[in-house]
Formats: C-alpha cells, sequence, structure tokens
C-alpha cells in the first residue's frame, strides 16, 4: 500500500555551502518583473549540461491535469534556467513535489525564498519550491511525485501570487525539463499523473497487487484478479491510497486520505464511505493494519519528523511506537503469521527494510535488503500462508518483485508486470 518515497548514492543531503547559497537573500536586491524580486541565489549561477531522458524524473510541480505557465528572463535571480508559474486563482493551490525524494529544507524566510521546500532526488539532483503560502511537509519526509508539498503564495521577497521553481544537478542549474522533454516555457499541462503500488487480497487467497492511479478527474484503483483488471474510481489524482480489510470478511478494500487532511476515508466492498476525522497530523503518512488481531484492519499514521507510528485502536486508542530513520518510509505486515500486524521501515535509498518483529512478550530487530534506488515497497502474502512478505514495485519498469519463501530459509524472486512506468 502506499505508504509515500533516503534516495541514494546521490541522496547526500546538500552541502552546507550550497544551502546557505541557496537560500541566503543578499545585499543589492533589485526590482525583476513576473512578480519577484531579489538576489535569491549567487551572483553568477554556475550551470550544467542534463540529459532529460537520463536525468531525473521530473513532471510539472502541480496536480495532474492542470494548466499552468511557466516564464523566466536573462535577469532571472538566480538563474535564468528558474521558472515562475501562474495559473488563473492560483493563489492557495496546491503544489506538489516534481519527483520522488527527501526533504531536506523547509523554512520560513521572510525575505528572499520566503517559506520553500527542497527536496533531493539523489544522484546529485533536487528541486526547490519557493514562495509558499504554507509549507505541509517536514524536513527527512520522502516525497512520492505528487506528493503535496504546501500551497502556492506570495512570501519573501515576491511582488504576487506565484511559485518560484527550480531543478538542480550538484547545485547548478539547466534548462529545465518536465516529462523526459525540455520545457518550452509558456503554458504546459501537468502529467504528474503516475501510479503508485498497492497490494491486497481481492480475491481470497494469497495477496494480489494493484496500482493507484492520478488522472485529471479523479483518483482509480486498479486491481489485478486473475489474468483480469478491476477498476475502482475512488478520491483524487494526488490522494494517499490505503489498502485495507475493513469489516473483516477476509478481503480488503480501499480507502484514501486526501493531502492537507487529518481525515481518513474507508470505502467498502458496496461503494459506502466510512469515515474517520482528525488523526495524525497533515504532514504523516497513513498506513493500515490489524494491530491487536481481531481480523479487521485499523489506520494508523508514519511521522517521518520524529520517526514515529502512531496506530489507532478500536475505540479510539493510539498507541506510539518509535522506530525507523529520516528518509525511510513506514511500511506494515504480519512478519511472523501470528495475525497481528507489525511495523517496518523501508530505505528506498538502499533497499534495506528494518522490521519490528513480536518475539514473545518483547520485539527484535530484522534487517533484509531487497530491492534497490528508487523502488518503492509492497508487501503482501504472496503464498498465502499468513505470513506477510517483501516486495517492491520498480517505477521505470512497472514490475512488482515479490520475495517469496521456497524453503526454510531461502527465498526466490517472482515478478508481476503492472501499472504504468514512470
Amino acid at each position: 500500500m502506499r505508504a509515500r518515497r533516503r534516495y541514494a548514492s546521490g541522496l547526500s543531503l546538500l552541502c552546507t555551502a550550497a544551502l546557505i547559497a541557496l537560500v541566503a537573500p543578499q545585499a543589492g536586491a533589485v526590482l525583476d518583473a513576473g512578480r519577484g524580486y531579489g538576489r535569491m541565489g549567487p551572483a553568477n549561477a554556475r550551470t550544467v549540461a542534463v540529459n532529460p531522458a537520463t536525468g531525473a524524473d521530473f513532471e510539472m510541480p502541480f496536480v495532474c491535469g492542470e494548466t499552468w505557465t511557466g516564464s523566466s528572463r536573462s535577469s532571472h535571480s538566480p538563474s535564468r534556467y528558474t521558472v515562475d508559474f501562474n495559473a488563473p486563482n492560483d493563489l492557495g493551490r496546491p503544489v506538489v513535489a516534481s519527483a520522488p525524494g527527501v526533504v531536506t529544507r523547509a523554512v520560513s524566510l521572510t525575505t528572499s525564498y520566503g517559506r520553500h521546500v527542497v527536496i533531493d532526488h539523489g544522484n546529485g539532483y533536487s528541486s526547490l519550491y519557493a514562495h509558499l503560502n504554507s509549507i505541509r511537509t517536514t524536513v527527512g519526509t520522502h516525497l512520492d511525485q505528487g506528493d503535496l508539498v504546501g500551497y502556492l503564495g506570495t512570501t519573501g521577497n515576491s511582488t504576487g501570487p506565484h511559485l518560484h521553481f527550480e531543478e538542480r544537478l550538484n547545485g547548478a542549474y539547466f534548462p529545465p525539463y518536465f516529462h523526459r522533454t525540455t520545457y518550452d516555457w509558456g503554458a504546459q499541462t501537468s502529467a504528474n499523473c503516475g501510479d503508485s503500488p498497492i497490494v491486497g487480497d481481492w480475491n481470497g487467497g494469497a495477496d494480489d497487487v494493484g496500482v493507484h492511479r492520478a488522472t485529471a478527474s479523479a483518483g482509480e484503483f486498479w486491481q489485478l484478479v486473475g489474468s483480469s483488471s478491476r477498476r475502482i474510481a475512488s478520491g483524487r489524482s494526488n490522494y494517499y491510497a490505503l489498502v485495507g480489510d475493513w469489516d473483516g470478511n477476509g478481503l480488503d478494500e480501499v480507502g484514501y486520505r486526501a493531502p492537507g487532511s487529518t481525515t481518513i476515508v474507508r470505502r467498502a466492498a458496496n461503494g459506502a464511505l466510512s469515515i474517520i476525522t482528525g488523526f495524525g497530523l497533515i504532514t504523516d503518512a497513513p498506513v493500515t493494519g490489524d494491530w491487536n488481531g481481531d481480523g479487521t484492519s485499523e489506520v494508523g499514521v508514519y511521522r517521518s519528523s520524529d520517526q514515529t507510528f502512531r496506530l489507532r485502536y478500536p475505540l479510539g486508542k493510539v498507541a506510539v511506537v518509535h522506530w525507523g530513520a529520516p528518509g525511510e518510509r513506514g511500511v506494515t505486515g504480519d512478519w511472523n503469521g501470528d495475525g497481528r500486524t507489525d511495523l517496518g521501515t523501508f530505505d528506498p535509498a538502499t533497499g534495506q527494510w528494518t522490521l519490528r518483529v513480536r518475539s514473545g512478550g518483547s520485539y527484535v530487530s530484522r534487517t533484509v535488503q531487497y530491492g534497490g534506488l528508487g523502488d518503492l515497497p509492497a508487501v503482501g502474502d504472496w503464498n498465502g500462508n499468513g505470513v506477510s512478505d517483501l516486495g517492491v514495485w520498480r517505477m521505470r519498469t512497472a514490475v512488482f518483485y515479490k520475495r517469496v519463501p521456497s524453503a526454510p530459509g531461502s527465498y526466490v524472486s517472482r515478478t508481476t508486470t503492472y501499472g504504468a512506468r514512470r
């Protein structure tokens, strides 16, 4: 399920000097056209050549299907390659992650970039989102492409609402690109519409795979049932997708949480909706699991800012569990087959899982290496034996890799291609 993504060999935090250059206002600010003023970066910004086909997978920093107009100019600070985006009635509109990565900076300034966020995408690539009205993420959070960053505003050295957006490689600027194509400036429609993996038991037995698909009009759950696909339209394109057995009948249903909201919506098989309001913070990532072993799924959240799970039990009781490290994603599964869901984390930078396994009246930590840079976790009971197995969805190929037990202490990888690659 979508626990939304430390990216990599390149996922070092931006060096101190680069960060200072990135955000420090400089003397001699001058008024610029295009609703922005102030020197927001180095006076002579470095540039570099980048191949859009092999660089980070940047999409427009807006919700799937929205049309925005971007502009720049030779005097645009800190580089002519930075983009000022506008759309009708744009104040307060959602700004989303252009590519998967870890938040390395979420800062509120009264000058320069104002409220702004920096995301590290690995291999030296980063993006910056400036002049936000409000920030809706925290440092250390792994964001998937399309996850909420904040809302468009006019903070800092800005003379009107707009999003100041930057793409960088090792601190240097390059001609911006989206959807693997160099940006032609002017009006463009966001193709930030990628699939994300979901896993559940759709028809009884072993778990099955699926994807949550963003479209211009709605969110869609696509479930692979045998050799056929089943589509369920529910929620919107950039919502968090959830999967759980809400009624305890042994089959999984879907649900969602809107970005910027603490309300979780569960959808029954007949389409009826049940709502849990005011749970967690808007920056938390929702998770699901059977925390008490009663056969029914409950909800929870993973808070990246302090690496804690908050698990909601029946009757509203909440348990807090500290687990994980900055940049990791919270995952859940029954690691020992006792009927109760356990916790863990997955590091998309390294493919390392750190599982919290119940052992008697206490817990032990188990680490497993499975998957690699950029993969998304996909936990499922692949052979129907009641124990959750590990898996990943490789977004660039749309392939699920499932770690299936073959003998005591040994495993094989099985693959299923499903969804649209990105």
